[in-house]
């Protein structure tokens, strides 16, 4: 009985004794064929196994030297930089970078690639699985910094102020300008740098908006041209910018600035017929008969003083009296405050003179018609208070007549004014078919004026001026400067784009 125990025992341990030696054995061919393999990897005679990428780079079947050939063509080819719409090529070459492939092909997985190799010698056939060793490479980032500090002199583009051209009468302005993000832009070329395909970069450019234009900028271009044309008499003016509300009003006589409250009083002439649209829509309840159109259309595109009266007249029922008087009720509720009409056109009766804030000044007079009388700053809160309420449905007429004005009639207001074609004064200082709704007055020797809304492709403007020399306003050159003036406001909303 014990004897057989023995022998049991005995049996084990050499079957132990003998699977010890054989996993020796396997231990030592694994080491010996990984040895070998490994020795070969680092000849020119390896083949790499299916299955295997440098960085992306598939170099399966390829003796190590083609392999490494292969990966380098690959990263070291160039990088096309893109700053906005300027291209650069970009040799790695030039910021030392270099692909260490050797370290990448020890970070093969040789060892399991053996066994693989010893299994199917022992008949248990694996499968080779893929593998893509991860890219090692290094570059200079000085070097890559100054390249791109070297793009960004180049290519980078300030920001000025606006300037004007005193002869052109415009305002420049510069594009936007840019600025190249060095840092950042170096983290995205060293992206590009690790990736076999898609080897292109659009830098890193932050935009800087252009500088605008400020009505302080128009009001020095005014006051230079004036003073270069040695004018001796009085301007005044009133824009406003309708897209921001901002408003530019100045009086200035032979150079000095003269004060806008209260405004100063001018002749009313062919201006105030602005004021007939309002009034006559005002008692339009259902739309206006032929006739009557007719009337609106030879006051304000004729300017037919003759016809100015009738429409009056319409207005007060057939009685000027009382249509002068719902004129100047109408004045007072929308707050022209140095606005009336105290008689016809041509009249020779005994004015209904009014005594305004604007003609109670001591210090300036332009001795305007007493019969008829107004000022730059009301003509233009009026013509605003017209484009609102036909742009938006707002403003000084919706507020304080409410639903006796309709957006459709304000509509039609600016389109008879903007039949009124003269070719002078607003209409020769823009380009042509340019839309300008406006009215114009003159008279022999007297104050040359304008008032009018002008549609710009950069925004839309109210401007009323009227020119005045105390001695004799000739038409000439005082036409030419409103329409030079024109001009200059033209393009401070439209500012001529340059780039150096």
């Amino acid at each position: 009985m014990y004897s057989n125990l023995g022998l049991g025992y005995s049996r084990r341990r050499k079957s132990v004794k003998l699977a010890a030696r054989i996993s020796l054995i396997s231990i030592l061919a694994a080491s010996i064929l990984t040895g070998y393999q490994y020795i070969l990897f680092t000849t020119s005679n390896y083949t790499l196994p299916e299955g295997i990428l440098l960085a992306d780079v598939a170099v399966e079947n390829l003796r190590r030297d083609k392999a490494l050939a292969k990966l380098y063509s690959v990263y070291n080819s160039p990088i096309t930089i893109y700053y906005e719409n300027s291209s650069f090529i970009l040799d790695p070459t030039q910021i030392e970078f270099q692909v260490n492939g050797d370290a990448m092909l020890k970070d093969l997985d040789l060892p399991k690639q053996a066994l693989r190799f010893w299994t199917n010698l022992l008949g248990q056939p694996q499968s080779p699985y893929p593998q893509n060793v991860p890219l090692q490479a290094t570059y200079s980032k000085s070097k890559l910094r100054n390249l791109l500090h070297d793009i960004a002199l180049r290519y980078d583009r300030p920001v000025y102020a606006p300037m004007t051209d005193t002869k052109q009468l415009m305002t420049i302005t510069s594009p936007p300008g840019t600025s190249l993000q060095i840092e950042e832009s170096i983290d995205v070329i060293s992206t590009v740098l690790s990736q076999s395909a898609n080897r292109n970069v659009e830098l890193i450019v932050k935009t800087k908006p252009a500088i605008e234009p400020t009505f302080q900028t128009l009001e020095t271009q005014l006051r230079n041209y004036l003073q270069a044309n040695n004018f001796k008499g009085l301007l005044s003016i009133f824009v406003a910018d309708l897209s921001t509300n901002s408003i530019l009003h100045r009086n200035w006589m032979e150079g000095e600035e003269l004060t806008t409250d209260p405004d100063i009083a001018f002749s009313g002439m062919s201006i105030i017929k602005i004021t007939f649209l309002v009034e006559f829509y005002r008692q339009i309840n259902e739309g206006a008969l032929p006739y009557e159109l007719d009337l609106v259309e030879k006051a304000i595109t004729e300017s037919s003083n003759w016809t100015s009266n009738i429409l009056i007249e319409w207005i007060g029922d057939l009685d000027p009296k009382l249509g002068l008087t719902r004129l100047n009720n109408t004045y007072n509720t929308l707050g022209l405050n140095s606005t009336f009409i105290g008689g016809l056109y041509d009249s020779k009766d005994i004015p209904g003179f009014r005594h305004t804030p604007a003609n109670s000044r001591t210090d300036i007079t332009t001795e305007p018609d007493p019969y008829m009388q107004t000022t730059a700053s009301d003509m233009g809160l009026l013509l605003k208070g017209i484009y609102e309420c036909s742009r938006y449905n707002t403003g000084l007429l919706l507020d304080i007549l409410g639903d006796q004005i309709t957006q459709s009639e304000c509509l039609e207001m600016i389109e008879w004014l903007s039949n009124n074609k003269i070719g002078v004064l607003l209409e020769a200082g823009v380009p042509e078919g340019t839309k300008i709704a406006h009215k114009h007055g003159w008279a022999e020797g007297e104050p040359i004026g304008d008032a009018g809304i002008v549609f710009t492709p950069s925004g839309d403007y109210v401007i009323v001026y009227y020119i005045w020399v105390p001695e004799y306003t000739y038409w000439d050159d005082n036409a030419r400067i409103l329409s030079d003036i024109n001009k200059s406001i033209y393009y401070y909303f439209n500012p001529v784009i340059y780039t150096p």
